[in-house]
């Protein structure tokens, strides 16, 4: 195979821009296509003058997401919501969007298309609105592109991660730092350069069609774990309470109606869930790729939550 130009959707992204800086590295054309173009100029500087092409592309627009594939050998959808608004929705973004995808990639020749999905993919059962649009999307892949490859990464951290931040910002500010029930639903960060890395590791690799990837991290921790990493991290201490779910769904029903709500109900049931990769499944070791560590990242971003910012170099106790 020879594939010189990729078509990234979604590379304006948190995950959509480590994919590209990945890609850049090795020496690939890209086309980032995303909604807003505003936010995928800085992504421009990951590569050589004229390496990286924006284009401003719906995926609710069939003609849109054709013209983006146009000329690229390989198609990486990384396009995705956390929460719905307005016409952005999980069906119209997540499954639509993913069958718009597919069918250009197939329309155009593509060689290879791979899919970002997320660890839970296959609860086919399950009554979350965000799992199931998940779900479909990887069917509406197949469906459209039976070779394509399809990444399940747990939760992403990186220095604009959610997580990490988010909850650093609530033990700085709150007198005490909520988990979600009693906090012992698992979890196995993945760091957001490891999932660019194995994004282009997988078009290196004809043999990974048709297959499913689970990326975790090397470490396995109870969102509790999680809590007391992060104060460790930014020297403060503070009790980790639990607050029950039902509650926390509630919050998250009413902060739905903020512009960028910074909870869900949907998201409180993945906070009681396991968030691991199935034991045996493929991951970043088959792709030669060893798992960054959260304690090895953390520091270089969570700093400015201590106490005197990011320049008191106090050691944590």
């Amino acid at each position: 195979m020879s594939i010189k130009q990729v078509t990234v959707f979604g590379g304006s992204g948190f995950v959509g821009r480590a994919i590209v800086r990945a890609l850049a590295q090795e020496g690939y054309q890209i086309q980032v296509a995303c909604r807003r173009i505003e936010l995928a100029e800085r992504i421009k500087t990951a590569g050589d003058v004229g390496q990286i092409t924006i284009l401003r592309t719906n995926l609710r627009i069939p003609a849109s997401v054709a013209a983006a594939v146009s000329g690229s050998q390989a198609v990486i959808n990384a396009s995705g919501i956390a929460f719905q608004r307005g016409r952005q929705r999980y069906e119209a973004v997540h499954v639509e969007g993913a069958r718009a995808i597919a069918e250009a990639a197939t329309a155009a020749g593509a060689q290879r298309l791979v899919h970002i999905s997320g660890i839970g993919a296959d609860q086919r059962n399950s009554t979350n609105k965000y799992i199931r649009s998940k779900v479909d999307a990887e069917d509406a892949i197949v469906a459209g592109f039976p070779n394509a490859t399809i990444l399940r990464p747990s939760v992403v951290f990186g220095p604009e991660d959610v997580m990490f931040n988010r909850m650093a910002q609530i033990a700085a500010k709150a007198p005490f730092v909520p988990v979600v029930g009693d906090g012992s639903a698992s979890v196995q960060p993945v760091y957001v350069g490891d999932v660019g890395a194995a994004a282009v590791a997988v078009l290196a690799r004809p043999e990974t069609a048709k297959t499913v990837f689970e990326l975790g991290g090397p470490r396995v921790y109870t969102y509790r774990e999680i809590a007391a990493l992060v104060l460790r991290e930014i020297d403060r201490h503070k009790r980790i309470v639990g607050v029950p779910a039902g509650l926390m769904k509630i919050a998250g029903f009413f902060a739905e109606f903020l512009p960028v709500p910074p909870l869900t109900s949907d998201q409180v049931d993945l906070l009681v869930a396991d968030n691991i990769a199935r034991p045996g499944a493929p991951g970043l070791a088959e792709l030669g790729i060893e798992p960054t560590a959260a304690e090895a990242i953390l520091p270089m971003y969570l700093d400015r939550y201590r106490i005197g910012g990011r320049y008191n170099r106090h050691a944590p106790a």
